[in-house]
């Protein structure tokens, strides 16, 4: 079922909603364009000061639409990759503070959106993580340049190499959410922080964040582009069919593991000659050629004594 995305937007604040017949959220192609033309609108207008990402049902974002994984090659996963990181990079980048309000399931893509925004709020029935890798892919939208850098290594590990959901209160205790209410607490929650984010000088919160975003914007640009050359090598390897056919199957994948590639014999290198004024790889000094002194003071020789 298509995900549509709704905006409302009252004053200095903006509601973006995701909504489906199925109340299970995903970032299907369509919706990613949806969503950045929001974004992009949102943007622009001056009043807007907060952002809130929510949505109602059994997800809150599902992540990305599992048939177009499935049509992925390694050449258009690396494609699919930073058009994904474009998205996540234009709502880190947008100047309003925003706001992950996490209802229900929040994995893979919709992870990496909630990394994304500047602060991220769930309820105790929620769970979030990156399942990527038991799909036999990497997250490829920003999921382990933006984990490492706001959890640190150590989180990062334990969330994407183990694939796990976790709960709302793990999720809390792991630094991947800022506070956790209960379910009919969530909204506010939201409405609390909203209202105290709307007291603090405008002027002031967008230099800040700003500031803050350009302390490792340049190292977050050279990470993102080795994840997503990362995530296009995936499909080389041919575990993403395995394990998204797996997964809509619902049983166990069965994982082909790669004929490793040994490296060939280094061949030593025979030494060099060392030839008088015909080796290029040798610095040779040219001769000087013999001068009449004109006095003893062109010499390189203590002067006499006065």
């Amino acid at each position: 079922m298509p995900t549509n995305v709704i905006l409302n937007q009252s004053g200095p604040i903006a509601r973006i909603r995701f909504e489906a017949s199925n109340e299970i959220h995903i970032l299907s192609a369509d919706t990613r364009r949806l969503l950045s033309d929001i974004i992009g609108k949102l943007d622009h207008d001056p009043e807007c000061r907060v952002i809130i990402f929510e949505a109602r049902g059994r997800t809150f974002l599902a992540g990305a639409d599992l048939a177009e994984l499935q049509g992925l090659r390694q050449d258009t996963a690396q494609l699919f990759a930073e058009a994904g990181q474009k998205l996540m990079n234009e709502i880190a980048s947008l100047r309003a503070v925003t706001i992950c309000a996490i209802q229900a399931a929040c994995v893979g893509g919709g992870c990496e959106l909630a990394l994304a925004c500047d602060f991220r709020l769930a309820a105790t029935s929620a769970r979030i993580g990156l399942p990527e890798t038991s799909l036999g892919v990497i997250p490829g939208w920003g999921g382990t340049v933006r984990s490492s850098l706001l959890l640190g290594a150590p989180v990062a590990r334990r969330i994407i190499l183990t694939a796990e959901l976790f709960s709302a209160e793990a999720a809390l205790n792991l630094g991947l959410v800022d506070q956790i209410f209960p379910d009919d607490g969530l909204e506010s929650g939201v409405e609390a922080l909203v209202e105290k984010l709307l007291s603090r000088g405008p002027q002031a919160l967008k230099r800040a964040k700003r500031l803050i975003s350009q302390l490792t914007r340049s190292s977050l640009k050279k990470a993102l582009a080795r994840e997503a050359r990362q995530f296009g090598a995936c499909y080389a390897s041919g575990e993403p069919a395995a394990g998204v056919a797996a997964f809509r199957e619902k049983r166990a994948p069965a994982w082909v593991e790669a004929t490793p590639v040994v490296a060939a014999p280094k061949v030593p290198s025979t030494p060099k000659l060392k030839r008088k004024n015909s080796d290029a790889s040798i610095p040779v000094v040219p001769p000087v050629e013999a001068k009449t002194p004109k006095s003893k003071r062109s010499l390189k020789t203590k002067p006499d004594a006065e």
